[in-house]
């Protein structure tokens, strides 16, 4: 079969492209698929893994609409036996599933491929396939380490052919892709709850639960399985052999299959409450990305002097986030400040003696001008009534507390210290809000230093819908975090957060890891050239886990490889987990101060050590956003790309035609019908 891929290849003009609906969990769910096409948008078939399904299920869908897609999976001798249909235009296959691809691309269709990582996607390019799909760490199944969040940016620019993303995308995060520059977005796991999903009951109760805290990755080696993660169900060991892991997935039953499932899982509630049926929801998130877009344009949440600027007398609305060992110098916050953000010391660990020589330094430093201070909330109840009595002393205009809560932040806001509380999850939000807080730090997976579960994209979805359900957001202010260091992330966030500027929130961002990239870090002493080096060559990050729940993202280096060489034997050795526990983290005590400052602790001084030892012993604290900077530029210039260029990004981005109307199909229920018949008693 020759069929003519150029009418799909780069459909510039077809709205039907913007959305791709792909049936989840790697299962043919025939009815999911027909009532994706019968909306208006692309359906893909997954053909799974089962012969009987996804014969029944390909004959299915043939029958009813005139084109979708598939996705093969180790599944390319079933598609060849089994004479792909005319009216299957699109395959779907994975960058790393080599005879898939070659099948595909010798089927003359239009051939889409799954990358995981940028190497993924440049391969796929030489192959001469028509779009890339970035499938991002929080997507179900197969996944890399970059989220969807980090990964499209990773590809722009880098990758000419179209780009969807698959992973996190919601209402409002699928309108941050396409400010990016994607040419659409995967939805999938989203899905499962609507009408027309054939989902059993067991999955519908398990994804209407979710929040997007409920999955794990398995398999070892480059790559591994994203899926569903509860006590009580089917699970495998986290190193088994990741070619083994997709054997195991299944919708039949919990306890003796894996489900493969995203975050976004998370997502299938509100989908099926806000939108019911498939139709509803494709229309849903069509609209949401064109009013989205124009909302970001005339909101501009993110341009200078800004509402988040002017109420803390900032030029820009952007906080430098607080980095242990890192952000502990005066004139470093001297810089960003100088620069027009808002600057932030990082009091760690520090006692009050060191603490305040600390603040009462910046405090003279920055005389007249906003500055704050960052708290981790869990410290040792001592060393955080220390730093809370402190802060209520010296009164820094701003105060971020990581790991806190609103009692804690209330004291603070009552001595007119603006005070913002990190909020890693919707639930705590919820909380949060009715406590009263109105001040709140969304920091994602793609952080540096010590992360939570959620990627940006499933967080920010999350809490974006979340604060919407409120009619005004007056007096609510809200800081992005985590990949933000550039225009295109900047204008990603302007879309997410247009709507709840438009309802009186006042929004920026705060960055950590796009300020090792600056000059002034060096000159002012925050890190040494030898960080700065290690961040420019870093290529790939890794987490370092003391303990489930417990991880560190840092750089790939020396230390990085030791520590997971030890975390191994003490597996191995069946240590108590309290006791390997404590044994990780003491490992990892000082390797920062190592890293940052080419300073170690002997004894009670602290003595300089040599360039190769930072490079061996130091544990280089970083975000994902390093792998896609190298040079170097001055915070001024780092400030005006994610405010001017993100409104550039903003104002340029092409906003996606709306799906055609379908004269045949209208949203009419019947709920009765009654007949009167000859001879017939009644009706």
């Amino acid at each position: 079969m020759q069929s003519d891929p150029t009418r799909f290849a780069r459909p510039d003009d077809d709205a039907s492209w913007t959305v791709l609906g792909l049936t989840p969990f790697e299962a043919a769910d025939a009815r999911l698929a027909i009532a994706f096409a019968r909306a208006g948008g692309l359906a893909i078939l997954d053909l799974g893994r089962d012969d009987v399904l996804a014969d029944a299920a390909l004959k299915s869908v043939t029958s009813r609409v005139p084109a979708f897609g598939v996705r093969i999976v180790n599944r390319a001798g079933f598609a060849a036996d089994h004479e792909l249909p005319e009216n299957v235009r699109v395959i779907v296959v994975e960058a790393r599933d080599v005879r898939a691809c070659a099948f595909a691309m010798a089927s003359g269709r239009t051939v889409l491929v799954e990358a995981t990582s940028l190497d993924e996607a440049t391969h796929a390019q030489t192959l001469g396939v028509h779009g890339v799909i970035a499938k991002g760490s929080e997507a179900a199944g197969y996944v890399g380490g970059e989220t969807s969040f980090v990964l499209l940016q990773h590809l722009l620019g880098k990758i000419a052919l179209p780009i969807w993303v698959r992973g996190g995308i919601g209402i409002h995060t699928a309108a941050a892709c396409i400010a990016a520059g994607a040419r659409g977005v995967v939805v999938d796991s989203q899905l499962a709850l609507l009408a027309e999903s054939s989902a059993p009951s067991a999955i519908r109760d398990a994804l209407a639960a979710m929040d997007g805290s409920e999955t794990t990755l398995v398999g070892n080696g480059a790559g591994r399985h994203r899926v569903y993660s509860r006590p009580g169900i089917f699970s495998l060991p986290r190193d088994t052999a990741s070619e083994d892991v997709a054997h195991h997935f299944g919708t039949t039953d919990l306890t003796r299959e894996l489900l493969a499932v995203g975050q976004d899982g998370a997502f299938a509630r509100p989908f099926s409450e806000k939108f019911r049926t498939v139709r509803g929801a494709l229309r849903g998130i069509h609209s949401a990305i064109s009013a989205h877009l124009r909302q970001a344009r005339t909101q501009a949440p993110l341009a200078a002097n800004s509402a988040f600027a002017k109420n803390l007398s900032l030029e820009f609305p952007i906080a430098q986030g607080p980095m242990t060992r890192v952000s502990d110098r005066a004139a470093f916050a001297d810089a960003v400040s100088a620069a027009g953000a808002l600057p932030f010391i990082a009091l760690s660990l520090m006692r009050t003696t060191e603490a305040r020589a600390l603040l009462e330094e910046t405090r003279a430093l920055l005389a007249g001008r906003t500055w704050g201070v960052g708290i981790l909330g869990f410290l040792p109840p001592d060393i955080r009534k220390e730093q809370l009595d402190l802060v209520s002393e010296i009164k820094p205009p701003v105060a971020l507390i990581a790991g806190g809560r609103p009692s804690q932040a209330q004291p603070l806001e009552d001595l007119g210290i603006s005070t913002f509380l990190h909020v890693p999850s919707p639930g705590l939000l919820d909380l949060f809000f009715k406590d009263g807080a109105r001040k709140f730090v969304f920091e994602g997976h793609e952080c540096g230093g010590h992360v939570g579960p959620r990627s940006s994209f499933i967080l920010w979805e999350s809490c974006a819908s979340r604060l919407l359900g409120e009619e005004d957001l007056s007096g609510v202010s809200i800081l992005f975090a985590g990949g933000i260091h550039d225009r295109i992330s900047a204008a990603m966030v302007a879309a997410i957060a247009a709507p709840l500027a438009a309802r009186g929130a006042e929004v920026g961002v705060l960055m950590g890891t796009a300020y090792l990239f600056t000059r002034e870090a060096v000159q002012s002493g925050a890190i040494g050239q030898a960080f700065q080096d290690e961040a420019a060559r870093c290529e790939k990050t890794v987490l370092l886990e003391t303990a489930p729940g417990h991880a560190t993202r840092c750089a790939v280096s020396d230390y990085a490889n030791a520590f997971e060489e030890e975390r191994l034997r003490l597996e191995r050795a069946k240590i108590d987990p309290r006791e390997r526990w404590e044994a990780l983290e003491q490992l990892n005590l000082g390797r920062l101060r190592v890293a940052s400052k080419g300073l170690a602790r002997e004894g009670e001084q602290l003595v300089s050590v040599s360039e190769e030892a930072q490079h061996a012993d130091g544990m280089f604290m970083i975000g994902q956003v390093a792998a896609l900077r190298s040079t170097t530029l001055t915070m001024r210039e780092l400030h005006e790309d994610v405010v001017h260029g993100g409104s550039e990004k903003i104002a340029a981005c092409a906003i996606p035609a709306p799906l055609a109307s379908d004269e045949s199909s209208v949203d009419i229920a019947i709920v009765g019908i009654a007949s009167i018949f000859p001879g017939a008693a009644d009706t």
